[in-house]
């Protein structure tokens, strides 16, 4: 074995040492355990943030967006998507009829209304289906629009709504909620909106507050009627097969349909702030917590220092029997180094056990704040390693001066010293 290891290892078992040092050390292995910990608290609950929002915006709102630009686009919107469809890359196509409206449900009829702005979405069930997670999320289950079976005197239309929007309405299943929309119906000199009453049909959960209090899903052969090319966005969802290449594909559509017809967007495109901020926020997080491993780091300056001056003998004798300067330094190079790996095994096994138990216990957030409404927890494997050689590294860093200090000691003036 080698000497200075061996030597090293002596020093970290020995209990033949002052209480302050052995106090300096622990502060300087808990500092290091505390601030590995919390970098792996903290980088796993942005990693599921991250992976979470990505893959309920997706699931919401499909991969690419494709949009007609004129009514005659729309009404050769089948030539269009059997154009896109024929791609090698596409997984499924569904049309869509998308506009703004006021939703309005009677609490008390004749003396109180509830008034919200909603999305309100128009689309082909089957077809949505294939393309956005959202109708599998629809309770009770639903194969259609249709309200035959409530035997209304005047046919309603078939509306989901969203879980928190039915929540804020305080509206339940079977009960009628009124959409008012533009265009309206010109009376006289004066134009009135359009008033159209809907059966609740059920109730979609994405797990998203932003999606689940806004939207409203309806048929989308009564939207069409609904609003006009002016006031309603026609459009198609489209899958492909892997949805990081979206982009590309979307570049690809450009290519395949006219731009002055139809226009494209994706989900990269559309989220790019908010995916650009939280990556930002996750390196700014790293750096600021690394701040907890470098005040342990100076923690382990002062340990070291502690230690070679309690040690002054026994290295002015270890200098008289031949022992180099850089074998001296070695030694407490690598006792402080040990110091740290054990402060960042410890802070990696315990920031994992922690990861785990915030996955199961699965911690409520406000949903109207933080997009979603659970704690995700995503624990990544290259983020556990560049927290350890971080953390290392760093630990290493900081014996490099007391172990050069200790290896000029002149052994003559050591021995006499003490």
């Amino acid at each position: 074995m080698n000497w200075a290891l061996f030597i090293a290892r002596r020093y970290l078992q020995t209990k033949k040492r002052s209480a302050l040092v052995s106090r300096i050390t622990s502060i300087a292995v808990g500092g290091v355990f505390v601030g590995t910990m919390t970098l792996v608290i903290v980088l796993s609950v942005i990693n599921g943030f991250e992976t979470e929002l990505r893959q309920r915006i997706v699931g919401f709102n499909t991969h690419v967006l494709v949009f007609a630009r004129t009514p005659e686009a729309w009404a050769s919107v089948d030539t269009a998507l059997t154009r896109i469809e024929a791609e090698r890359d596409v997984v499924a196509t569904a049309p869509f009829v998308r506009s703004e409206a006021l939703a309005a449900y009677e609490v008390i009829p004749g003396r109180r209304t509830k008034l919200r702005g909603v999305v309100v979405k128009g689309v082909d069930l089957a077809r949505e289906n294939a393309v956005s997670s959202v109708i599998d999320s629809i309770r009770p289950t639903i194969d259609s629009f249709d309200t035959s079976g409530f035997e209304d005197e005047v046919p309603r239309l078939g509306a989901v709504l969203g879980l928190d929007l039915a929540l804020d309405l305080g509206i339940g299943l079977g009960e009628e909620i009124s959409l008012v929309t533009a265009p309206g119906t010109v009376r006289g000199s004066a134009v009135e909106p359009e008033t159209h009453v809907c059966r609740v049909l059920g109730f979609f959960n994405s797990g998203m507050y932003e999606f689940d209090s806004r939207f409203v899903y309806i048929d989308i052969q009564d939207a069409e009627r609904m609003f006009d090319f002016e006031t309603g966005l026609r459009g198609v969802s489209v899958m492909v097969d892997d949805m990081y290449r979206a982009e590309a594909f979307d570049e690809r559509l450009q290519d395949i349909l006219s731009t002055r017809d139809y226009g494209t967007n994706n989900w990269i495109q559309l989220n790019q702030n908010l995916f650009s901020y939280m990556k930002i926020e996750k390196i700014l997080m790293f750096l600021m917590l690394t701040l907890i491993i470098l005040v342990a780091a100076f923690n382990l300056v002062g340990m070291l220092t502690m230690v070679i001056m309690e040690k002054r003998r026994e290295i002015g004798i270890l200098r008289s029997m031949g022992a180099s300067g850089r074998g001296v330094m070695s030694v407490f190079m690598l006792e402080g180094t040990a110091i740290g790996v054990f402060g960042t095994l410890g802070g990696l096994a315990t920031g994992l056990v922690a990861c785990l138990v915030l996955d199961r216990i699965r911690i409520d957030l406000p949903g109207d704040v933080y997009f979603i409404k659970t704690l995700p927890v995503l624990v990544q494997w290259p983020d556990l390693v560049l927290i350890g050689l971080s953390s290392v590294v760093i630990c290493f860093l900081a014996t490099v001066y007391p172990s050069w200090e200790a290896s000029r000691l002149a052994p003559v003036e050591a021995i006499r010293d003490l």
